[in-house]
């Protein structure tokens, strides 16, 4: 959180997960307000990292329907005639 400005929020959370969320802090030897920080930034990173899993999947589903339209294509001798034209 150094260097950035802090904001103080207010929310409202089952006891029992205000607990877990104070017990996980003491384990990990921080405050309730820095686990929370490491939480929901390890959340969103989860997150993208799901979301850029599912965009490769998707291109490699693209490369397979090019491969079954035009067999197999090597891009890189395709590019050196290219370049060898040009």
């Amino acid at each position: 959180m150094e260097g950035s400005m802090v904001v103080k929020v207010n929310v409202s959370l089952p006891e029992q997960v205000l607990q877990d969320i104070d017990r996980a802090a003491r384990e990990n030897h921080t405050s309730r307000s820095a686990f929370l920080v490491l939480a929901v930034k390890h959340y969103l990173e989860e997150k993208e990292e799901a979301a850029a899993l599912e965009r490769r999947r998707k291109a490699a589903e693209g490369i397979d329907r090019f491969r079954e339209k035009f067999g197999n294509w090597d891009a890189t001798a395709e590019l050196l005639k290219w370049r060898d034209r040009h």
